[in-house]
């Protein structure tokens, strides 16, 4: 009861505030002036960021290393292979002005592409931290501005954004510092461009994220179709882009020069990453004159939009945020779409009750877009590098480095399954934690529970891994036999991380945490994480690569350095032979054990 009544007088209170559209004498005087509002939202920021960060070194201790020692690692092979990129063009290209415009168009492509993903991942943070935190609520009863509500919430978006844009930047800006041998102005000027771009793009999504919240409780199924229609003639433009794209040799002058052509839209004058490619490069080329000259071009641009941002979150946070809290969805009784039928009504092998346990997770996922969307978009990306891999056409001297492709690319496609298990499998049975004693009125057991947190797994992944793993074999045209290969690996990697990820999400349950974020990033997850890494790696070299070893080794078209046919030991033609029947059992064995210790400990736990 002191729940409902807090919101309901917190809601009272956000609607007497309402009344006030422009600030007048009598309310402003109120507020206290926004420079001391300024220092206590900064106070305030700073001991909650202190806080955890102790709370992390002393909790989390584990999954700190582990991120600083595999992020660290990675981040040195990334300056290692971007600094061999481009040593390869200076030396393999041999002129002077087609290197300089290779790697000016390596700069665009690579500062526009995170632009967008800065742009989206931005919006949803910002619409999280706006209109879902808990602490938002609270802040709207207060009497603070809702300019300064926006602005710390635009800087926690920042922060979040810009340390992984730097990370990601920083690899290809010293690699290409230390073959140019730049000298010391590129490095001290290197953060602050990086820092100042970052604003632009997040002010791109908070401009989104506020015009999306104040108009689509209206425009809902405007959107809606809108939308659709972009999407249908973005997908024509692509495929129609594809279609033109050089399809010579692989890697000479001609072809060099016809896919810089096609990426000719990354150096229009008017987009924020050419600025800030050109800046670099400029201060990289010895031009301290254009670089200052554009780094204070991306500082104006950047304090100018956050300024916009701010003038229309003054006019719109407020009623974007009340018509979000207040609009009342529209539920309805006995109607399920396609997908809902197909669980409850095609899966007739499960019990009744765990379909209505899988299908409430399915409902549960789908309908928090904020859960699901950056996962999409990573997918999404990655079909698109699947559909541009038929632009690269090798002779048939050059079959084996297709084959290494594919199979990085089921590779690929497993992390991405890892990172999701992680991400969605693992926190589901903390997540029930707070609604437990519904369950527990039920007469369902603890081990059907868990069935059904494993079933919805299953409902979710095989079939999008399926796809995108066809996707890149058949645009790669390899073996039938390949195909099967990967599809087999790809299925064992299913079953054997959704397994892992229900056992240990049963094992390790955090029931005070209310965020699947803050569960996944806890020490369950980050050993959900390591044991599913490691798991796939010894699954994909048992079950995919030995098909592409006796591939290569069968053939007579190897490697332009190797002329004869590789003899192979007995071993390896047992590890050949035998190595998708051993993966098929390591698979069924890391299941088992890991949902034997999962279940054995939730049927003991007591709330």
């Amino acid at each position: 009861m002191n729940d409902v009544s807090m919101s309901e007088n917190q809601f009272a209170a956000m609607a007497e505030r309402s009344r006030f559209t422009e600030p007048t004498r009598e309310n402003a005087i109120a507020l206290i002036s926004p420079r001391l509002e300024a220092a206590l939202f900064r106070k305030v920021l700073l001991l909650t960021a202190r806080t955890l960060v102790r709370q992390t070194l002393s909790q989390a201790w584990f999954r700190v290393w582990l991120v600083v020692i595999l992020g660290g690692g990675l981040w040195l092979g990334l300056l290692a292979l971007f600094a061999e990129g481009f040593q390869f063009l200076e030396t393999t290209i041999p002129y002077a002005d087609l290197v300089e415009q290779t790697v000016r168009y390596v700069f665009g492509t690579f500062f526009m592409a995170l632009t967008i993903m800065l742009m989206i991942s931005g919006a949803i943070l910002l619409h999280s931290g706006l209109f879902r935190a808990p602490d938002t609520a609270f802040l709207m009863t207060q009497p603070v501005r809702f300019e300064r509500i926006f602005l710390t919430k635009y800087a926690e978006t920042v922060l979040l954004s810009s340390w992984a844009f730097i990370i990601l930047s920083t690899p290809l800006l010293l690699g290409y510092a230390q073959v140019v041998k730049a000298d010391w102005p590129f490095y001290v000027a290197m953060v602050p461009y990086l820092v100042s771009f970052v604003y632009i793009p997040a002010a791109g999504g908070a401009f989104v994220c506020l015009l999306l919240a104040r108009f689509i409780p209206k425009l809902r199924r405007m959107l809606i179709v809108v939308t659709i229609v972009v999407a249908v003639v973005g997908l024509f433009v692509l495929f129609q882009w594809i279609s033109r794209l050089p399809r010579n040799q692989f890697l000479n002058v001609q072809w060099l020069e016809r896919t810089l052509d096609r990426l000719s839209i990354t150096q229009f004058r008017l987009l924020p990453s050419w600025w800030l490619a050109s800046g670099l490069l400029a201060m990289a080329a010895g031009n301290y004159k254009d670089g200052v000259m554009f780094f204070l071009l991306i500082l104006a641009n950047a304090l100018f939009l956050q300024w916009c941002c701010v003038q229309l979150a003054g006019k719109i946070y407020q009623p974007a945020y009340l018509a979000l809290a207040s609009r009342l969805e529209k539920r309805a009784i006995r109607r399920q779409n396609l997908f809902d039928r197909l669980v409850l009504e095609e899966f007739r092998g499960i019990p009744l009750f765990a379909r209505q346990l899988i299908l409430k997770d399915i409902r549960l996922f789908r309908r928090d877009p904020v859960q699901w969307s950056q996962l999409l978009v990573f997918v999404g990306l990655l079909v698109f590098y699947f559909l541009n891999l038929r632009r690269f056409y090798y002779e048939q001297f050059y079959f084996a480095w297709v084959n290494l492709v594919s199979f990085l690319n089921v590779a690929v496609v497993a992390l991405l399954l890892t990172t999701f298990t992680t991400r969605f499998v693992f926190p589901l049975i903390s997540l029930e934690g707070p609604r437990f004693w519904v369950l527990g009125l039920m007469p369902i057991s603890r081990r059907a529970i868990l069935w059904s947190k494993l079933g919805f797994a299953l409902v979710l992944c095989p079939l999008p891994c399926a796809v995108l793993v066809f996707l890149s074999d058949a645009m790669l045209n390899v073996e039938p036999y390949v195909f099967l290969a990967h599809q087999w690996a790809m299925f064992l990697c299913c079953l054997g991380l959704t397994g892992i990820a229900v056992g240990l999400g049963a094992r390790f349950p955090n029931f005070r945490a209310f965020s699947a974020a803050r569960i996944a990033s806890g020490f369950g997850g980050t050993v959900n994480l390591v044991l599913s890494t490691f798991f796939i790696l010894v699954i994909l070299v048992l079950a995919a690569l030995p098909v592409h070893i006796r591939m290569i080794a069968e053939s007579s078209f190897l490697l332009p350095t190797v002329t004869a046919r590789i003899s192979l030991s007995p071993l390896v033609v047992a590890w050949l032979t035998y190595g998708p029947v051993l993966a098929g059992l390591t698979t069924l064995l890391t299941m088992v054990v890991s949902l034997y210790v999962g279940m054995r400990h939730f049927e003991r736990l007591e709330f």
